[in-house]
């Protein structure tokens, strides 16, 4: 045989095997090298700062931002919920401002008008009392209602009454009718 020997897919012959073992080195060297390699490339990734990457500052700035946003909203809750509590506190004070000046009022108007009735009954005299008179059998007669005006004057409306110079036309003047007593009053084109 000869010294060389050619392996499978190598392209230089490689000296066959002799007493001596040929770089011992290679056989562990190799493997090494790659897992260095290996790990130096793959650890490459694991190393990077995730929080230098433009993705993480972006987010970061993001959540910064929203945060601000946030509490400024929360103090503007705040504020617009001690306005409601300042804006209910002067509506009830004023509510109960008004009903206390309702309650005096109506105080004031009952007092009036006892005071009305007072001087309404001293005003009105003192009705003799009616004496007992024999007792006839003929019947009372009935009271007589008075007996309509003529009247030869006619105002169509008030307009008519006014510029006839009628106006106000009362019951029992010239022209007096109801369709010109609106109110009922007694008194027409006030």
């Amino acid at each position: 045989m000869s010294d060389t020997a050619v392996l499978s897919g190598a392209s230089a012959a490689v000296p066959a095997e002799s007493g001596k073992s040929p770089k011992r080195w290679l056989k562990w060297a190799i493997p090494l090298l790659a897992f260095l390699i290996g790990v130096g490339v793959g650890g490459a990734g694991k190393d990077t700062d995730v929080q230098a990457s433009p993705a993480y500052m972006t987010l970061k700035s993001e959540l910064t931002d929203t945060q601000e946003e946030a509490a400024d909203l929360e103090a503007e809750v705040a504020d617009a919920e001690n306005r409601i509590r300042q804006a209910t506190a002067e509506g009830e004070s004023r509510l109960a401002a008004q009903a206390a000046e309702l309650a005096q009022r109506t105080t004031q108007l009952d007092e009036r008008e006892r005071a009305l009735v007072a001087r309404e009954s001293a005003a009105v005299p003192a009705a003799p009392a009616p004496q007992a008179a024999p007792r006839s059998t003929a019947p009372a007669p009935a009271p007589v209602a008075p007996a309509p005006q003529a009247t030869s004057t006619y105002y169509k409306n008030c307009d008519a009454a006014r510029a006839a110079g009628a106006a106000p036309v009362r019951t029992g003047d010239p022209g007096y009718a109801g369709h010109l007593d609106r109110d009922g009053d007694g008194v027409g084109c006030e």
